[in-house]
């Protein structure tokens, strides 16, 4: 790495550090001791045969193990999964995913081995390998960067002056394109670690406050790098969208546009806690709204119905209205009203 880039970094670190508020990973990280207090896996790996269906995912449920995974620990590094989908896929094969985490704590094993382990023997845990990556940084947070998709972490190194091919061929003796997911990750991980330590201002970061300075420095822009290619859904250009919404976020986008054609045309507070939303109705009352993708979200994530005032969705997949539920805002129906 070049003398003028690490001088850069050094004065982008310092800005970073006069503006980032860092109160939200301070509480992240007291989520993620409390979690490490729950499932002292890698102190105690012969808890892990105790992990029973309804500790691992138990739909409603206000605590289970992937529900500190996914949301719990969001504050240091999210991942999206649908997970009301995809982690009963674990419940059903809770032995196969046992293994697996015995491997992601073993010591032993390097980074690579714990990502390439058979995670696509379970539906939903293949591909990118997002939700093992997650599992392995909160067990390992300060071998490991919070910056689970491979396309963002291949994007940082490049903007830091690394040829991966070079250093694909350096570290692993062979061609980038010819890594394996786990490889691709425990290359990029030591290649922007790297980074971190040579630059003094850097050297006592933790690894997530690392990893908001690289989203904060080099934002990824590009849309085909934001959207997987097979999650890309109808045009929607009349809602000033290019696509439609493929995650809580995108509903978070439409809704700060329409909020007022819903029928809330104050905002009075957003947060990244439960819940999301503090609004003024039409009436002039002060409302509570929790934003999900879909509707069921709000019942796997495990929110307390009597606590909100409204769900506002991309999509209600409930079949029916639930006593004493929140109302229900669609915005795939609502916005379809305005076309």
């Amino acid at each position: 790495m070049s003398r003028n880039l690490l001088k850069v970094l050094e004065e982008k670190a310092r800005e970073f550090e006069i503006e980032f508020d860092r109160s939200e990973l301070n509480a992240g990280w007291k989520d993620h001791s409390d979690f490490l207090k729950k499932y002292p896996y890698r102190e105690r790996p012969e808890l892990i045969d105790e992990l029973t269906p309804d500790k691992l995912y138990k739909k409603g449920a206000k605590d289970y193990f992937f529900l500190w995974i996914e949301h719990k620990t969001r504050s240091l590094g999210a991942i999206f999964t649908y997970g009301g989908s995809v982690y009963p896929n674990a419940v059903a094969k809770i032995d196969i995913f046992k293994s697996l985490l015995k491997i992601v704590v073993d010591d032993s094993r390097r980074l690579s081995e714990k990502i390439d382990a058979e995670w696509d023997r379970i539906k939903g845990f293949g591909g990118d390998r997002l939700i093992a990556k997650k599992i392995v940084f909160l067990y390992y947070p300060k071998e490991v960067l919070p910056i689970f998709k491979t396309e963002h972490l291949e994007y940082f190194a490049r903007s830091l002056e690394y040829n991966l091919d070079e250093c694909a061929k350096e570290y692993w003796n062979k061609s980038y394109k010819d890594l394996s997911i786990g490889e691709k990750y425990e290359l990029l991980n030591e290649l922007l670690l790297r980074i971190k330590k040579s630059v003094d201002r850097m050297k006592d970061w933790d690894n997530a406050y690392f990893a908001r300075f690289l989203y904060h420095t080099y934002p990824i822009k590009k849309l085909s790098k934001m959207i997987p290619k097979k999650a890309i859904k109808p045009l929607i250009q009349e809602w000033r969208m290019l696509f439609e919404p493929i995650d809580e976020l995108g509903v978070a986008f439409l809704f700060a546009m329409y909020h007022k054609e819903l029928g809330f045309p104050y905002i009075v507070k957003v947060s990244n806690k439960f819940p999301d939303v503090t609004a003024i109705d039409k009436n002039g009352e002060s409302v509570t709204i929790e934003l999900e993708y879909r509707a069921s979200d709000f019942i796997a994530h495990g929110h307390a119905q009597d606590e909100c005032d409204y769900i506002v969705c991309w999509e209600n997949d409930l079949e029916a209205a639930l006593e004493g539920f929140p109302q229900i805002i669609a915005l795939k129906d609502k916005l379809k009203e305005r076309s």
